[in-house]
């Protein structure tokens, strides 16, 4: 059952947060969004444990009269599945999106809901940046992001992406485009099929960058590897819905032609044996994405 810490009238938004085995950082999670410029009594958070093992426990007290905060405990079924948990159970009349290894800043949901005031029917979509700067593979894996952000949203045409950790749209909108799938597979690639059936309804994409979440995802040789290696077998699973839509992968395709210039360009940033390093890790992204994608086209075709 929800535990909730707080009055239960209905709140102007809803922050849905979904969690697994890491309860560190969803109490770091918790004191940013406790930090919030919107006043508390105008919106909840609802975490969504999909079956840590122990299950989470969250002190209430640290965060009262700042946070109207309930946790929802289901079997470990995926983020798809948790966040479009959290969606149904959320009473709020909008629906913003965080993952539990990020810290929105203090504006964050206040600029989000001003932004939707103005585009009642988008979906929005924030800024991310690297809260572990220090971290080789962090840092590769928001590079990652920049570059596909760049590409996905250019200022040439309207946003296609968002990924995930932040985002915010109406409920009854969320509800009506069939929200995040609860079926995807949890292997990562379920913001990509949402935005993209978002956009296939007719519906616009809207990047807010000033609504800015920091992100803290320590990684390692081996699990940078199994990251990427995961998003390779989602995107097939996306490719393949996608295509069931009527959809194709021209932009897809486009993305990865246009790394042989964005990825040097954003290097130039760096000293020159951190850029060494990181050119390296992006090389080995594309080899875990490709073998992750051949990995799973190999197990459909079984």
């Amino acid at each position: 059952m929800p535990s909730t810490a707080n009055n239960p009238a209905k709140p102007l938004a809803s922050v849905i947060v979904p969690t697994r085995n890491r309860p560190s950082a969803i109490v770091a999670c918790l004191d940013a969004l406790a930090e919030q410029s919107l006043p508390s009594s105008e919106w909840e958070v609802v975490v969504v444990d999909d079956g840590s093992d122990p299950a989470l426990s969250l002190a209430f007290d640290r965060w009262q009269q700042r946070l109207r905060l309930r946790v929802i405990r289901q079997e470990p079924s995926g983020p798809a599945a948790a966040r479009h948990r959290g969606a149904a159970e959320a009473a709020g009349h909008i629906l913003a999106f965080t993952d539990d290894d990020c810290s929105p800043s203090p504006h964050w949901l206040e600029t989000l809901v001003d932004a939707l005031s103005h585009s009642p029917d988008a979906l929005v979509g924030g800024t991310t940046i690297n809260g572990l700067s220090h971290d080789d593979y962090a840092e590769a894996s928001q590079l990652i992001l920049e570059v596909a952000y760049e590409h996905f949203n250019g200022s040439d045409g309207p946003a296609m992406f968002f990924a995930s950790s932040n985002i915010a749209c109406h409920a009854d909108t969320y509800h009506a485009s069939g929200g995040f799938d609860p079926a995807f597979p949890a292997l990562a690639a379920e913001d990509r099929d949402f935005c993209d059936r978002w956009r296939a309804q007719g519906r616009q994409l809207l990047w807010e960058r000033h609504a800015v979440v920091v992100h803290r995802h320590g990684q390692s040789l081996s699990t940078f590897t199994r990251l990427h290696f995961r998003y390779g077998r989602g995107a097939l699973v996306y490719q393949r819905r996608r295509r069931e839509r009527g959809g194709n992968m021209s932009a897809d395709l486009g993305f990865h032609r246009s790394l042989l210039w964005r990825l040097p360009r954003v290097l130039r940033r760096y000293p020159v044996a951190r850029r060494l390093r990181l050119a390296v890790l992006l090389g080995w992204w594309q080899i875990a994405n490709a073998a992750g994608f051949a990995w799973e086209a190999l197990r459909f075709t079984r």
